[in-house]
């Protein structure tokens, strides 16, 4: 196989870890935004988690120090060494994405999503980056591995 050089992506999907979503599986500890555009729509998310569910064991947990902020990603284990430039660059706006992640004001604390926005989900890329929360992760470990009824 051949290593990966780096991560690039376009789509970067923005939530807000929340426990009372009355949602089922992912959707009960996530509240998503909307993004505004058709590519995050007609089923992208769900495409995503299964195809992580179909190879949830090539993934691993791995934790960023990043500013002042611990980015907890859950990512292959080949996109694992490639982890902390990625978020480093996302976090200095060097990725062009479709829409904003806003991830650069969460590292920097401030503006307007620095504390709305604390879950982000790479869907060309299939992995998830959050600012780290052990009840959330927990609850998420449970949940990535089961598909809702």
């Amino acid at each position: 196989m051949k290593e990966m050089e780096n991560l690039t992506t376009y789509l970067v999907q923005r939530a807000q870890v929340n426990f009372e979503t009355g949602g089922k599986g992912i959707d009960s500890i996530l509240q998503w935004d909307y993004m505004g555009a058709s590519e995050y729509e007609w089923g992208a998310l769900p495409k995503s988690i299964k195809a992580i569910r179909d190879n949830i064991s090539e993934y691993t947990y791995l934790d960023i120090p990043l500013g002042k902020k611990a980015i907890t990603a859950f990512c292959t284990n080949e996109q694992k060494p490639l982890m902390k430039q990625f978020l480093t660059d996302l976090s200095k706006n060097k990725i062009r994405l479709k829409m904003s992640s806003h991830f650069d004001s969460v590292i920097k604390g401030e503006g307007y999503y620095h504390d709305r926005t604390n879950f982000w989900f790479d869907i060309e890329n299939n992995l998830m980056f959050w600012v780290k929360n052990n009840e959330f992760e927990t609850k998420f470990k449970e949940l990535i591995q089961t598909k809702p009824v």
